[in-house]
């Protein structure tokens, strides 16, 4: 388990990231450790790797330039060259900090290992880990929620943008949700539940 302090810790040093990365960094991060845990509840995996990597995860995005992010048409913003940057410089800097923190060092490479790779659904697979697994599908159930949506419209493109990002998600959704709670979250952010 882990435990209150230390998640605290970690957010007390993601937040400095957070802050200085895309508009609703802090509130997607916080969405998605709450998907997180509810995911951990139902499906297992361990709360000292999912945790930390969910906490730690988008902190890569305070280090790049995410204009071509921005620009990007929802389908290929998996392929734009700051959404790789991102991942590289979150798990550089989760390293530190997990490091700084004193977690135990094979935690660490799993953490970093993940984020590093969180983006890219083929590569979360290919890890077949379920902790990897749920860190993902934490962080891609938030793309489908209304409050995410508009969060994109402020920050990102737009009405227009939303609609796009709807029709990526719908397209792979089946793909992406591995664990039967995963699917039944997406199945009640559809609803409006």
């Amino acid at each position: 388990m882990i435990s209150t302090a230390e998640e605290k810790q970690l957010w007390n040093r993601a937040l400095f990231f957070l802050e200085r990365g895309r508009p609703g960094d802090t509130e997607h991060t916080r969405a998605t450790v709450d998907n997180g845990k509810a995911l951990l509840a139902k499906e297992g995996g361990n709360p000292r790797v999912v945790i930390p990597a969910l906490i730690l995860h988008d902190v890569g995005w305070s280090q790049v330039d995410f204009s071509d992010f921005i620009t990007a048409p929802g389908e290929a913003k998996t392929d734009a060259g700051s959404t790789h940057l991102h991942m590289r410089y979150g798990a550089e800097i989760a390293s530190d900090i997990l490091n700084d923190l004193k977690w135990n060092s094979a935690l660490i490479q799993r953490i970093t290992a993940i984020i590093a790779v969180h983006d890219i659904p083929e590569e979360v697979r290919a890890l077949d880990d379920l902790d990897a697994t749920l860190v993902f599908e934490a962080d891609w159930l938030d793309k489908y929620s209304p409050e995410r949506q508009e969060r994109y419209v402020r920050a990102v493109k737009g009405q227009r943008g939303v609609e796009e990002l709807r029709r990526f998600l719908d397209m792979y959704k089946s793909q992406w949700f591995q664990t039967v709670t995963a699917r039944e979250l997406l199945a009640q952010i559809a609803s409006g539940a």
